[in-house]
């Protein structure tokens, strides 16, 4: 999805998830949607993550505070498209 499967960043103190999706989202082309086999698959509305399941530390930010969780020092982040086929 991004080239890379793993990547270290350096960040300010004080980043938030909603940092390093503009980050990725402007640096590395971090897409709107995918298309694998012809399934248009929305990843993003704007930079409010829709399809894209995000893990800080194996924890869904979804039970933290969303895109405005803090990144704290040595914080592993994960992004998962989401799932297709059958």
């Amino acid at each position: 999805m991004l080239g890379f499967k793993e990547h270290v960043f350096d960040m300010p103190e004080g980043t938030r998830v909603i940092d390093l999706i503009r980050l990725l989202r402007r640096d590395y082309y971090l897409a709107d949607r995918l298309d694998p086999g012809g399934n248009n698959l929305i990843l993003f509305e704007g930079d409010n993550p829709v399809g894209l399941l995000i893990l800080i530390d194996g924890c869904s930010i979804k039970q933290l505070k969303g895109t405005e969780t803090l990144l704290k020092d040595g914080a592993v982040v994960a992004l998962f498209p989401p799932a297709a086929g059958g």
